[in-house]
């Protein structure tokens, strides 16, 4: 026989054996005519719910397909005649109930979303019951979804990603996060594979055909997207003991790469030890096994056994960049976070998944923070999730950070970036910088204490918000978690002789020039103003709940700037006078703090935006940007470019735009060099990359260029030649500028890789070069089957971003849209629909929206996408119209300057 069928039956003999009633007798016999199945409309019935599952798997990593048993104890709430789980693109042979000594045979039925329903020959009575499924399915090859097999260094691993709803891929189960009750794993593998899950091994037992019997512990309550288990022939590679409890740590990786975990292995320890800090708690799993799985896409929060990325995780010695050291912490933070926030606390249903990601957004950034205080990450990350937030939320098609959920899509469309986790995480900054350090993480250790190893909603954290930081600050939380969109705060000023002064206030719906929404909206927000003459300035604070309303300034003289975001941690634009915004960019040095100047760049960011600002007249303040100390604010200044297109300039006038930024970045860009000197720190060696981007691939210096090239060349003869933190942009730089040869050069390296990291950028890479034939050949690697499409994909990206290639990529996306679309996850294709949010004209608009909508429809959460990608190039057509003639008169102006 096959030893995958002998497999399957010494695991479904022993599956019944150990889970089955001792004697179970003969099944009763089905009726005539079952029950008409009707499935739920979307969540499943409160009728059944599961207590406790037992799942035993035959997990074989070459082979094709695998097979199990799983076994659910259930209470059954009212009398049914049909249950109904989740299962799909799985074969369920048989299943049975349970019941009072009996045992009766159901008939499995099936409808849409991976619904399983299991018909009853006889009315099921309250009480306990037992469900036994039998079922085959296959590993996934393509997309990393539910259970996974990656092949690397000719060996073949599996791996498991269940959120939001894979777990019905993998096994029958009740797929929501409601069910939340302790399972009980069993495998039967290869004699030399590792088998390792959530919880500690028990047992490990030979078996007949060389294969064996890997027994775990019973979990702790968990529902089913946080299941997780690996399986094939890795290497384990102990580190020291993690947490007040020195449970032990060990990194999973593929076959001959544990070295490479040695960044990984010095730094978790230290992680766990800040996050039990954070929450005054000890760790709450036996064991921290970091499972290495081969992408990003993967990494995840499974108790015990948290999934990191390759890319994240295995970095060979001399490649620990400050960027992937700092990349590796903070998102080790966040997963780990998550065993807090999300797995000792559990959402009840997917419209309240903020609670999961928006706190561990907001706590990965502190944490991360801690971690290394030289980074300056809290401040950076804050600053740069902010703004991506009220970038989000400007657009009319972005949903609030509580969705409802409503179908199916809607429950993987509530993973949203900007939304459920960039916003979330501003909200909580703003009520830190409001309320104080202290008591936000006193109610954030309530929160978690009061509902340890249970389920919450947003009505249960609405209401520790309340007990532990008032009524106020839960108002607060509640009008922006429950509206979409950001406001925008105006004031003027009235100061009379001999009284204090006072602003007069107004909110409304902050809208870029364009949008199709309206202003008649409010919050409940918490205001900070300083205001000052000269250095000195006084705080003063004040919840504005309706539409206007006033603020008493401490003192009686007439101060001579306002700040309306004071402390810069507030979640509203702020819409300054022409002259409130030139006497605040007046206000002598070191005034404002780095927090504060970076929300008031943001702020004039967002006046260019609405359109009352020229963006020309902005860009006039990136020398001062540049020449700031603060490594952060060069940064932000970068925010003022990300309205302008290339598209809008014509050829004499991008020549002049590159010459400025040459003039603008060159200097410091030549003073820094292309290689780092003994000594430096991270924040120079960030502030490089920085200039070197500006003036290379933006003002295309030759003199840097040239050198790019001879640095990528070098990088690709030999690794070791070139430091790991700048050969990334001379890659780049180079391949712009490059030919046949160094095409085919990166192509045979990219083939002949074994780091799958490395194999995924160097064929990135490809989709910058400018010749159309050798762009042609880099595409086609996209539609063809060579390499693993996640790998490609970049090429796609690159070419579609850069404005001379984007029409030939254009194209080609049209071409093979629907062969790529195949081939994709839900995610990955809102991905690949979103990136039509970079045209800006009436003509391109029409052509994206003709094409996709009809195709929008099969997929999930991509009929938003679209209408955000639609929307936003609906607001660049209408930058594009009033901009235009400042940047080309500010282009005129700084040319005359040069001569």
């Amino acid at each position: 026989m096959h030893r995958l069928f002998v497999s399957a039956l010494l695991a479904l003999a022993c599956a019944r054996c150990a889970h089955a009633p001792e004697e179970a007798p003969a099944p009763v016999a089905a009726v005539a005519e079952w029950p008409e199945p009707a499935p739920p409309p979307l969540r499943l019935s409160s009728a059944v719910r599961p207590v406790h599952y037992a799942l035993d798997l035959t997990l074989l990593p070459a082979e094709p397909t695998y097979s199990g048993t799983v076994t659910i104890d259930v209470e059954v709430r009212e009398p049914v005649r049909q249950v109904w789980l989740h299962a799909r693109d799985l074969q369920v042979a048989q299943a049975h109930v349970f019941v009072g000594g009996r045992t009766l045979e159901a008939k499995v039925v099936t409808a849409e979303e991976g619904r399983l329903g299991l018909l009853l020959p006889e009315t099921l009575g309250p009480g306990s019951a037992q469900l036994s499924l039998s079922f085959s399915g296959r590993a996934d090859r393509e997309r990393s979804q539910g259970l996974y097999a990656v092949e690397e260094g000719g060996e073949s691993y599996l791996y498991t990603f269940f959120e939001p709803v894979d777990a019905r891929r993998a096994f029958p189960c009740f797929d929501e996060p409601g069910f939340k009750v302790p399972w009980r794993l069993r495998f039967t593998v290869k004699q030399e594979h590792v088998a390792l899950a959530n919880h500690a091994v028990v047992s490990e037992e030979p078996l007949p055909g060389g294969l064996k019997r890997v027994t775990f512990a019973e979990s702790r309550p968990m529902p089913s997207y946080l299941v997780a288990f690996v399986v094939g022939p890795f290497d384990l590679v102990e580190g020291s003991p993690v947490g007040r409890a020195h449970v032990p740590l060990r990194f999973i990786v593929p076959k001959g790469r544990g070295a490479e975990t040695a960044y990984a292995a010095q730094v978790t320890p230290r992680i766990i030890t800040l996050l039990e800090d954070f929450f005054d708690q000890t760790y709450p799993y036996e064991k921290l096994d970091v499972a290495v799985v081969p992408r990003y896409w993967g990494t995840m929060e499974h108790p015990g056994i948290v999934a990191l990325g390759q890319p994240l995780t295995l970095i060979r010695p001399g490649e620990e960049t400050p960027q992937r050291r700092q990349s590796y912490a903070n998102i080790a933070i966040h997963e780990l976070g998550h065993y807090w926030f999300g797995n000792v606390v559990t959402c009840q249903w997917w419209d309240d998944i903020w609670l999961n990601e928006s706190l561990t957004s907001w706590l990965d950034q502190k944490i991360t923070g801690q971690f290394e205080p030289a980074w300056n990450f809290t401040l950076e990350a804050q600053s740069e999730s902010a703004a991506f937030a009220l970038k989000t939320d400007s657009l009319t098609a972005s949903p609030p950070v509580r969705k409802p959920i409503t179908t199916h899509g809607d429950i993987e469309g509530s993973f949203d970036s900007g939304t459920t986790y960039a916003k979330g995480a501003s909200l909580l900054n703003m009520l830190e910088g409001w309320l104080g350090e202290e008591r936000l993480r006193g109610m954030l250790r309530a929160h978690v204490r009061k509902h340890a190893w249970g389920l919450t909603t947003s009505e249960d954290f609405l209401a520790t918000v309340a007990e532990s930081l008032g009524a106020e600050a839960a108002q607060v939380f509640r009008s922006y978690v429950d509206q979409p969109g950001v406001p925008r705060v105006s004031a003027s000023l009235s100061c009379q002789k001999g009284a204090a002064p006072t602003l007069t206030l107004s909110q409304e719906r902050f809208l870029p020039a364009g949008s199709p929404g309206t202003a008649a909206q409010t919050w409940s927000l918490p205001l900070c103003v300083r205001a000052g003459t000269g250095k000195a300035s006084s705080r003063t604070c004040a919840l504005l709940s309706d539409a206007a309303g006033e603020m008493v300034l401490p003192g009686n003289g007439c101060p001579s700037w306002l700040l309306l975001n004071a402390g810069g941690s507030g979640y509203y634009r702020v819409g300054y006078s022409r002259e409130q915004l030139s006497r605040l960019l007046a206000a002598p040095s070191g005034t404002l703090s780095t927090a504060e100047r970076l929300a008031l760049f943001s702020d004039v960011d967002a006046a260019v935006a609405r359109g009352d600002m020229p963006l020309g007249e902005a860009l006039r303040l990136v020398p001062s940007a540049v020449s700031d100390p603060e490594r952060l604010i060069l940064q932000v200044g970068d925010q003022l470019f990300s309205t302008l297109r290339r598209e809008w300039l014509s050829a004499p006038e991008y020549l002049r735009f590159q010459a400025w930024l040459r003039e603008v970045y060159g200097p410091r860009a030549h003073a820094l060099g292309w290689l780092p000197k003994p000594g430096e720190s991270d924040d120079v060696k960030q502030t490089r990359g920085l200039f070197l981007f500006r003036a290379v691939v933006g003002g295309e210096d030759p003199a840097l260029v040239k050198e790019a090239g001879r640095l990528a060349r070098a990088w690709l003869e030999d690794r070791k030649s070139v430091p790991a933190e700048i050969a990334p942009l001379a890659l780049v730089v180079s391949v712009r500028h490059g030919d046949r040869a160094l095409f085919d050069q990166v192509l045979a390296q990219a083939r002949g890789g074994k780091d799958p990291a490395e194999r995924a950028h160097l064929l990135g890479s490809l989709g910058s070069f400018r010749d159309p034939a050798l762009l042609k050949e880099a595409l086609a690697l996209v539609s063809g089957s060579e390499f693993d499409g996640r790998d490609t994909m970049g090429i796609l990206v690159r070419a579609f971003h850069t404005p001379e290639m984007q029409t030939q990529a254009w194209a080609f996306y049209q071409q093979h849209f629907d062969l790529l679309a195949g081939k994709m996850r839900s995610d990955e294709l809102n991905g690949l629909i979103g990136m039509v949010g970079r045209f800006c004209d009436e003509t391109q608009r029409a052509e994206a929206e003709s094409f996709l909508k009809s195709r929008v429809s099969q997929i999930e959460g991509g009929a938003r996408t679209l209408s955000r990608a639609l929307e936003s190039i609906q607001l660049c057509i209408e930058s594009k119209r009033r901009h235009q003639p400042s940047v080309q008169e500010f282009l005129r102006t700084v040319g005359k300057t040069r001569r």
